[in-house]
């Protein structure tokens, strides 16, 4: 049909006889691309009633015939349609739908809508969802919402309101029979509430089994932790027949809270939400990475650092205070001595608070992370990935620790050095069944990743050959070329010879050189560099004294004077080659350690694929490390001599970041990777089975 035609039959549903402006008749047209026409043959069946409709007809030709069974198989016959008559799904309102048969009698010809496309015009058009009688109009969204156990709080008049503002951000969806809402392992980025159909909830473990976790019901809410604080799915949810929900993103919801931020304290989060919600951010998180849990240590902790100080404290500042009450100058002069070690234990006890109070262990979906500041200004970080972790040992030593509930947790990983040691933690055994099921829920999600893969592959092979995606490169590119001698004569380069760049991207990124702070070489370099210009300038200007008096030691002290200008220039040349020749360089695939010394007497090369690598660290030193920025990196791998270390770098708590991330992504190639190759074998082996079935047809 002409979409003039098709246009005109829509404007009979009744449905839509109310759009009559141009922003209706612009409505309908949107809807025209999307209804078909198909013509049913005698006894053919346009609706069956073991489902309920999906879709609103209208008979163009011909005639049908509606009729209902009961539970004893009579047939009950309804109505006789004929042309220009419509049945089927004709409204949006959300309502309890029963099947009906719809059978053709003559050749019938009907023209359909099915009402998915429906539902998704409807919700992405304003003018709809103000003019349709439907779940999106804003007062029946916000009959909605206060349905929701999040919004409960907003029902009262004086915060109803408040609802209208989230009512445009509200979205409709429908789901067809066995359709997947969302799979374990998936991103949670939503509230759902149910409000036609039934999904079931079913759950797959590590090893593969499969188990029914319950089911959502008309009315049942999901999706608080995707709402406010975001995380993976643990179940499949599929729908059992229709589903319609509706749903409201984080994003929308985010932005919303920050304009109305009076909001917060009105919503009824449940208490494990809300302690997430509550929790510190990082800014070293992934886009697909989240805090599940923070535990600092135990007062205990704290007590054992500032008891003594405070002990001390207490007991001098009586006496200093008794000694200014005397009045006498003697007496001043020691409280003013006794002044000193107070104001120092103060300073102490204040530092133990701060150094526990910045203390954290960081529990997240995909690693856990230690974050502590030592003194005075130090900050120490490390890490080890979930799947890295080997064994978890639990210790509570002593009386104390037993009675108080503290203790100590160690998390062994394949690497020889370095464990991630959890100590002296209020609840140690929860922390650690949070860190196994954290454990259980990454496997988990990497079968599911795996076996979606293997999955989406076998869907396309069914329609075309695709080849395999070949594995990431191993080859490291090459190092840096050499430069020419005729660049010493250029500043520039005479610069950057001096004064290295501390990170350099080749590759359009894909490989980043990273090389010590120059400031510090700067500063390295003084120890010879000072003696080199106090033997330059003040050796120059004696021998300029002893030529002018033509003194007969002047060329043995010119020679000897040379010697020990060559000598110091040549030491303050080796160190500064010496500093700027090691590097740190990191490729998508490897990391590579280098130490080169000069004049070609050495060169080191340690390299190891990222997916070695157990555990990574940083430390900042003191004070200026903070202010200047700079602080060493250390990660280790799983070999005998696995222990990386790249002191003096710019950046370090950037750089633990950066090589994370590319071990992170590195895990992932690998693992397509691996699903491919399987994908492949799986292929073949269909093939041989299909070839062997044909041979014995």
């Amino acid at each position: 049909m002409e979409p003039q035609d098709v246009l005109a039959q829509l404007r009979r549903i009744p449905l839509f006889q109310g759009l009559t402006d141009s922003a209706g008749e612009d409505a309908l047209m949107r809807m025209v691309p999307f209804v078909r026409e198909r013509v049913y043959e005698p006894g053919e069946w346009i609706l069956r009633q073991d489902q309920p409709p999906d879709r609103m007809c209208i008979i163009l030709e011909g005639k049908a015939r509606q009729t209902r069974v009961d539970e004893l198989g009579s047939v009950t016959p309804i109505a006789e349609l004929g042309p220009g008559e419509m049945f089927g799904r004709l409204e949006l309102a959300v309502q309890a739908l029963e099947g009906m048969n719809v059978q053709a009698v003559d050749k019938t010809r009907v023209l359909y809508l099915p009402f998915r496309e429906l539902v998704k015009i409807y919700d992405q058009s304003d003018y709809l969802r103000k003019q349709l009688p439907g779940p999106l109009q804003p007062s029946q969204v916000v009959a909605y919402l206060e349905m929701m156990p999040l919004f409960q709080n907003f029902r009262a008049e004086s915060w109803e309101d408040e609802l209208y503002w989230i009512a445009p951000f509200v979205h409709d969806q429908v789901f067809g029979n066995g359709e997947w809402l969302f799979r374990q392992g998936e991103i949670s980025d939503r509230l759902k509430l149910v409000l036609e159909g039934r999904i079931q909830l079913t759950k797959i473990d590590p090893t593969g089994l499969v188990t029914e976790v319950g089911w959502l019901e008309v009315g049942d809410v999901a999706g608080e932790t995707g709402l406010l604080v975001g995380d993976f799915h643990d179940v499949l949810a599929t729908a059992d027949g229709p589903v319609r929900i509706l749903y409201l993103l984080r994003e929308d919801f985010a932005k919303l809270l920050n304009a109305h931020p009076r909001w917060r304290g009105k919503l009824n989060v449940s208490e494990v939400v809300d302690a997430r919600r509550k929790m510190k951010t990082f800014d070293w998180l992934r886009d697909d990475e989240w805090a599940i849990f923070i535990v600092q240590r135990h007062w205990t902790r704290l007590f054992r650092q500032i008891f003594a100080p405070l002990l001390f404290l207490f007991l001098l500042m009586p006496v200093s205070a008794y000694l200014f009450t005397r009045g006498t100058p003697v007496t001043n002069i020691l409280a003013v001595v006794l002044a000193l070690p107070i104001l120092l234990l103060f300073g102490v006890a204040i530092w133990g608070y701060l150094n526990w109070r910045y203390d954290f262990f960081v529990l997240t979906t995909q690693r856990v992370i230690h974050i502590e500041r030592e003194w005075p200004f130090d900050i120490h970080s490390e890490e080890c990935s979930l799947d890295t972790i080997q064994d978890i040992y639990e210790v509570r030593s002593g009386l104390a620790a037993n009675v108080l509930n503290y203790g100590d947790l160690v998390l062994q990983t394949a690497g020889d050095t370095v464990d991630v040691d959890i100590d002296s933690i209020p609840n140690p055994a929860r922390l650690r069944a949070m860190i196994f099921e954290q454990i259980e829920r990454a496997r988990a999600r990497d079968l599911l990743r795996a076996r979606g893969q293997i999955r989406d592959m076998l869907a396309r092979r069914l329609r075309i050959e695709v080849a395999p995606t070949p594995p990431p490169s191993k080859t490291l590119p090459p190092t840096p070329p050499t430069r020419s001698l005729w660049m010493l004569l250029t500043f520039k380069w005479l610069w950057e010879y001096l004064f290295p760049p501390s990170w350099v991207e080749t590759d359009e990124g894909g490989t980043i050189i990273l090389r010590r702070f120059w400031l510090l070489g700067l500063l390295h370099y003084l120890e010879v560099f000072v003696p080199l210009s106090i033997s330059t300038v003040g050796g120059g200007i004696y021998l300029l004294r002893l030529l002018e008096e033509q003194n007969p030691l002047f060329p043995s002290l010119l020679a000897a004077w040379l010697i020990l200008e060559a000598i110091l220039l040549a030491a303050l040349l080796w160190m500064v080659e010496d500093w700027r020749n090691d590097y740190l360089q990191l490729t998508p695939s490897h990391i590579v350690l280098v130490d080169i010394k000069p004049l070609l007497l050495r060169e080191a090369r340690r390299e190891a694929r990222l997916d070695r690598i157990q555990n990574l660290s940083f430390q900042v030193p003191g004070f200026f490390g903070h202010f200047l920025k700079f602080g060493h990196v250390q990660f280790e791998t799983a070999g005998r001599e696995g222990g990386f270390e790249f002191r003096w770098v710019r950046h370090p708590s950037k750089i633990r970041s950066l090589i994370s991330d590319r071990q992170y992504a590195y895990n992932q190639r690998l693992r397509q990777v691996e699903a491919t190759r399987r994908q492949n074998e799986l292929l073949s082996w269909f093939a041989m089975y299909d070839n062997l079935r044909k041979e014995g047809n």
